[in-house]
C-alpha cells in the first residue's frame, strides 16, 4: 500500500495547483482524479495577478501565457438579453500589455507583480498536468 503526506482529491485548477505547490515545497502528495483527462467543460477563464505570481515562481507563467488570450487583446465581458439584444452591463478589462505598463509606471508595491490573464480552464489544466507528469 502506498502512503503519502497529503492526498489531494480532484484534479481541477485548485487540485493541480495544490499538487504543484506541494511539489515545489518538497511535500509528498498524491492527486486523485476520477477522469482520465483534463476537463472539457470549463468553469473558469480568468486568472488573477496573485495566482500568476504563484505560477511565475513555479516557472509556469510563460507556458500559461502561451496558451492564453494574447497579451495585446483587451477583454470585454458583456451581459445582454441575447446576442442581438439589449446590453445589460459591461466590464472592460485592459490587455495584459496595458497592465504591464501600469505595473511599470505605478506599482507602489500593493499590486501584483504579474498581470492577470484570460485563459480557459480547458487550456490551463493540460499545462499544469503536463508539468506535474514531467516532475
Amino acid at each position: 500500500m502506498k502512503t503519502t503526506q497529503v492526498l489531494i482529491s480532484g484534479g481541477g485548477p485548485v487540485g493541480l495547483m495544490t499538487a504543484l505547490e506541494l511539489n515545489y515545497q518538497g511535500v509528498d502528495a498524491i492527486l486523485l482524479e476520477r477522469n482520465p483527462e483534463t476537463t472539457r467543460h470549463p468553469k473558469m477563464d480568468i486568472t488573477n495577478g496573485r495566482s500568476m505570481q504563484l505560477f511565475r515562481r513555479l516557472g509556469l507563467a510563460q507556458k500559461l501565457r502561451d496558451v492564453a488570450v494574447p497579451d495585446d487583446h483587451p477583454v470585454s465581458v458583456i451581459w445582454c438579453t441575447n446576442l442581438a439584444g439589449e446590453e445589460l452591463t459591461r466590464f472592460d478589462y485592459p490587455s495584459v500589455a496595458e497592465c504591464r505598463e501600469t505595473l511599470r509606471e505605478e506599482n507602489s508595491g500593493v499590486m501584483a507583480l504579474e498581470p492577470g490573464m484570460r485563459v480557459s480552464q480547458i487550456l490551463l489544466e493540460p499545462v499544469l498536468k503536463g508539468w506535474l507528469d514531467d516532475h
